[in-house]
Parts: structure tokens; C-alpha cells; sequence
């Protein structure tokens, strides 16, 4: 096939389809008819002499020559961008749109709390903050940067270590656990406990299974909503394990007792050509100035106890 005589336009429309999952999907995206976009991915094939989807009641799902395509077309869309920096030097400026996704307890604690300040300081950048879920693997990250607990394995991303993430377990001063102040990690094993689905499975990868306390979160009742969590030991009904970023934002639920053993590494990573745009480096200072150890030290190797000060709820260091 020459390529003089091909038509580019279809790539365009065929990453869409698979970023997006489905036709349905990508026609909403591009504007365009589900026909119409249904018949350009038949010619494409067709023009390829290959398949490129399996067609479902759910959906679409790449083949691996789909796969192979849906690679080549990420770095055509990377050129392109690219040509638009370097030739049209479109990204001289900090305007545009930045995608940022973080981990769910991060971003509710720590991103989003801070996202006032940014906005201020850069009006012109339309930044987006989305929770993280890990892409399915037909599906590129559509994300111009990633906050994440788990470190990704994508090839084409840029990643770098921010910092560690600490947890503990909290109630509201009404549970009758709040009367005592600070107490054991043994002394809670009795009562019921609420467990984020994401720490859970980080107690169970980090800790054997005869830990008493992986016994304790493998018992106890596991959800997948951070705001269920929170709301339900808000409101005094459990005691919850939460990241201890919480206490600067949550100034209704107190620290029982720390988990010591259970951290993680908090991972940021982002495409090349993140960097090579003035509002994606304007984004990417900013993040990284939000995880410096010095100046938050609830992202230092080790944990820190919460210290109440007039100005509100902080993690610091006790001499």
C-alpha cells in the first residue's frame, strides 16, 4: 500500500474507537454517526487486509494486530503534537488542557483541597483531576499525568517516585473507640472496621497471612468507595482504615492507632510530551511541589503523628 494513497484519517478514528472502548463511544468523542465510524473501522480493515476488532454486545476488543496499530498510531499522535510545539510553537504558552488522575484517597485528600491555589496561579490552564483506575489492556491512558500507588509498567511513560504514603486506622469522636485517645493495634481487633478496597489489597500483599492484622482486614468488611468509608465512621457506624493524608482535611475523625508496617510508594508518571508543553511543566512543578517531603513531611519514609494548630489539621514530625 502506498502511502500517498491512504487515508490518515481513518487512524485518527481508529484510535478513537480504541481508547474509547466502543464505537458508540468514539462516535460521542469525534462528533461523528456510530454507521459512520462502524463502516470506516470495516474499511480500515479492509485497506490493512487484517482484523482489527472483535465485535461484541459489550463493546469492542483489539486483536493483537489492533494492538500493534493502536501502538503505532499513540506515536503518530505524539508527532503530531510535537510538529504543533516545535514548528507552530503552539506550546510556548501555559493555556490548554492538562488530565491529571490520582489514586482516589489522594486525590480527595491532598490534590483536590490544593486545586484552588493552582487554578488561581495559572487561569489558563484548564486542569481536569480524575480518579486513577488502571487502563484496561486494549486502552491507552488517556491521562497527560498519573499520580498512582502502583508503580506502571507502560514503556512510554516518564516515572518518577514522589514520595510514601502512610495509613491508620480513624474514628469519629462519637465511636466509643475515641474516648481513650491513642491506643494498640491489638486493642481494636474486636471491633468493626471498615476497609477501602485498595488498602486492603495493599495488607494483603505487604503483609503473610498469619499477620494479625491482615487477619483482622481479611474479616472485616471491604468497600470499594472511599466516600462510603468515610461517611460511615464519620457518623460513628465503624472505625476505618484510611491514608493519614485524611487528617489534613478531615478534621471530624481522630488517629487511633498507625499501621506501620502498611505504606506505599506514591508514583508519578506522564507521557513525553507532557514535559514538552509550558502547561504540562506548569502542572508537573506544581505536583511535585505538593509531594515535597520538606515541606509536608507526611511523605517522608517514615510515618509522622498528627499535630492540631489553629490553622487546622497538619502531619508534622514530633520532636
Amino acid at each position: 500500500m502506498q502511502a500517498e494513497g491512504f487515508d490518515w484519517d481513518k487512524l485518527r478514528v481508529f484510535r478513537a474507537v480504541a481508547q474509547s472502548g466502543s464505537m458508540s463511544a468514539a462516535a460521542l468523542r469525534l462528533g461523528g454517526s456510530v454507521p459512520t465510524i462502524s463502516r470506516r473501522m470495516s474499511d480500515l480493515e479492509t485497506d490493512l487486509n487484517t482484523r482489527l476488532f472483535h465485535r461484541s454486545t459489550r463493546g469492542i476488543e483489539l486483536t493483537d494486530a489492533g494492538r500493534t496499530l493502536l501502538r503505532h498510531t499513540d506515536v503518530m499522535a505524539d508527532v503530531v503534537e510535537a510538529v504543533q510545539i516545535d514548528v507552530a510553537d503552539k506550546g510556548s504558552t501555559e493555556t490548554g488542557l492538562v488530565r491529571l488522575e490520582a489514586d482516589e484517597a489522594v486525590l480527595a485528600f491532598w490534590i483536590v483541597p490544593r486545586l484552588a491555589g493552582f487554578l488561581k496561579a495559572h487561569p489558563d490552564i484548564d486542569l481536569r483531576a480524575f480518579a486513577w483506575s488502571p487502563p484496561a489492556p486494549d486502552q491507552a491512558n488517556l491521562a497527560d499525568v498519573n499520580i498512582t500507588l502502583e508503580r506502571p509498567v507502560q514503556s512510554d511513560l516518564i516515572t518518577r517516585r514522589l514520595g510514601k504514603i502512610h495509613y491508620a486506622i480513624y474514628a469519629s469522636p462519637l465511636h466509643p473507640a475515641a474516648a481513650g485517645g491513642l491506643s494498640p493495634l491489638a486493642s481494636i481487633y474486636s471491633t468493626r472496621c471498615l476497609f477501602h478496597r485498595p488498602h486492603a489489597d495493599l495488607i494483603a500483599a505487604a503483609l503473610q497471612p498469619s499477620d494479625p492484622l491482615r487477619q483482622f482486614c481479611e474479616r472485616s468488611p471491604v468497600t470499594n468507595s472511599l466516600a462510603a468509608a468515610l461517611a460511615e465512621c464519620r457518623a460513628g457506624g465503624s472505625l476505618c482504615a484510611m491514608p493519614t493524608i485524611v487528617e489534613t482535611t478531615c478534621t471530624d475523625v481522630q488517629r487511633i492507632c498507625l499501621l506501620p508496617e502498611v505504606r506505599a510508594d506514591i508514583w508519578l508518571s506522564f507521557p513525553e510530551r507532557t514535559r514538552r508543553l509550558a502547561r504540562g511543566t506548569a502542572v508537573l512543578d506544581w505536583v511535585r511541589a505538593q509531594f515535597d517531603a520538606d515541606a509536608h513531611p507526611c511523605f517522608r519514609q517514615s510515618p509522622v503523628q498528627a499535630i492540631r494548630t489553629d490553622s487546622g489539621s497538619q502531619l508534622r514530625r514530633q520532636a
